[in-house]
């Protein structure tokens, strides 16, 4: 297999073609390693990579959905046995490898993955780009003067660049659909319980927080849940059951829909126009292809930003105390990034109450979402609102107020966060491309629990504007 021919093939293929003996899970593995090679000295995208360890996995015959295939994992919540977990700060440098494989992982295995390496990520998986100070930028492939997103940057970049066809990622405020967006790749958030997080921890960030992949095609991502989803023992939450696969699934054409769509931001301003004009020749073929469409109107979420702050900032809170006590010291300004010890402070200031307030929020918007779905199948919206900044164009000006860089982020992604506060699934898929060579991204969001019919949908576009990149 040519190296062309390795970038060009989705998870499926590869699957196909090393089940019929056109292949092997080493050639593969070593096509991999030589993109990771070639390409990552100047992308960024990987913090450690055992080439050796993955070849000698990949020389036992593997059985299972995954046949062999080379996968990356986030450096943060997810375990994997043999790496540290690091976090993307430097305060976890000296980290000691883990031990045992979280649940996702094992899954992985089970199903015949090869775990190359680990991917970026901006410390403690904070941001919207990917740009830690200890490891260095994660730069887009599309364009390496800007940013890959974030915080699964380096996953996102991994596989637009071809590195891998599949990589881990995390999301707790939209950081598998943003990379997923700007980069160019599916990237899909799963229903709150439907992936496991544990056995370490019950859940993260509140349970804004769901785990599951990016990928090269919708079908790749149908394709991972059937190997990753199912109720994990003793976790809190459980996601409605789903098809028997759906991968198969994908082979039925969408019944006629109710789609309520917007371009607009939750505040009323507009985004980016080519992203706007992406979304709406979307709705335009959709329209044509039979489904009901109507206009969208956001509920009233005020409140919803800061209830996810207090969970997400509660979690680096958690995760910097407990390494306070394994250094056996106290944490110092400097161990961190600004950014993150704004947010720790911020977070040791609040009380027990602030949280049992951001809960009573998060229900407020579940519920009310979750009476707008009842009239509908399915919601569309952008991913983003605005292209990437460049380089830097978060991070450039140090010590400055916390306000200013939360207005930064949240101008660029404003349609994400919502959907990790009421746990239902949504997912990222290419649809254009803007004059930077920026790949546009269109969210397509499902009622709790029903990744089934967006999966479906998102599919029937991808046939039709899947070749704009």
């Amino acid at each position: 297999m040519t190296r062309d021919e390795y970038k060009n093939n989705d998870a499926v293929s590869l699957v196909q073609l090393i089940g019929s003996g056109q292949v092997t899970s080493s050639e593969l593995v070593d096509l991999a390693i030589s993109e990771i090679e070639s390409q990552d000295p100047e992308l960024g995208a990987l913090v450690s990579v055992d080439a050796e360890g993955a070849r000698k996995s990949a020389q036992q015959r593997k059985v299972g959905a995954l046949a062999g295939l080379p996968v990356l994992i986030k450096d943060t919540n997810i375990d994997v046995c043999g790496f540290p977990t690091q976090h993307g700060s430097r305060l976890y440098k000296d980290a000691p490898p883990a031990t045992i494989d979280s649940e996702f992982v094992r899954r992985l295995r089970q199903a015949g993955a090869v775990i190359l390496g680990k991917t970026k990520t901006p410390e403690f998986a904070g941001d919207f780009v990917t740009e830690p100070e200890y490891f260095g930028p994660c730069r887009n492939p599309r364009n390496p003067q800007y940013a890959s997103g974030g915080s699964s940057g380096g996953s996102a970049c991994a596989v637009a660049a071809g590195m891998v066809p599949i990589a881990h990622g995390t999301d707790c405020g939209g950081s598998i659909r943003v990379p997923a967006s700007v980069c160019g790749v599916v990237g899909l958030k799963p229903s709150r319980g439907r992936n496991p997080v544990g056995p370490h921890v019950g859940e993260f960030v509140g349970g804004l927080d769901c785990e599951h992949v990016l990928t090269r095609t919708v079908r790749d991502t149908a394709l991972m849940l059937d190997v990753l989803a199912g109720y994990e023992a003793g976790a809190p939450y459980a996601a409605p059951g789903g098809p028997t696969s759906w991968l198969e699934s994908l082979q039925a054409k969408s019944a006629p829909l109710k789609i309520a769509f917007t371009t607009t931001r939750p505040d009323g301003s507009e985004i980016d126009d080519s992203i706007h004009s992406a979304v709406l020749a979307v709705i335009d073929f959709l329209g044509a292809d039979g489904h009901r469409l109507q206009d969208f109107k956001w509920p009233d979420i005020t409140g919803a930003g800061d209830a996810a702050a207090v969970f997400w900032q509660l979690e680096i809170e958690a995760l910097m105390t407990q390494r306070s006590l394994d250094l056996g010291r106290p944490l110092e300004k400097n161990d961190v990034e600004w950014v993150t010890y704004a947010m720790y402070e911020q977070s040791k200031a609040r009380s027990a109450l602030d949280v049992h307030n951001a809960r009573a929020v998060q229900n407020r918007m579940s519920r009310n979402m979750a009476g707008l779905f009842s009239d509908i199948d399915v919601l569309i919206t952008p991913t983003v609102a605005l292209a990437p900044p460049l380089i830097g164009g978060f991070t450039a000006a140090k010590e400055q107020e916390l306000q200013v860089w939360y207005d930064n982020a949240y101008a660029f992604s404003p349609f994400t966060e919502i959907f990790n506060l009421t746990g239902q699934p949504a997912i990222s898929i290419p649809v254009g491309v803007m004059r930077n060579g920026i790949p546009i991204g269109l969210q397509i969001i499902g009622q709790y629990g029903d990744e089934e019919t967006i999966l479906r949908l998102a599919a029937e576009i991808e046939k039709s504007f899947g070749s704009t990149l």
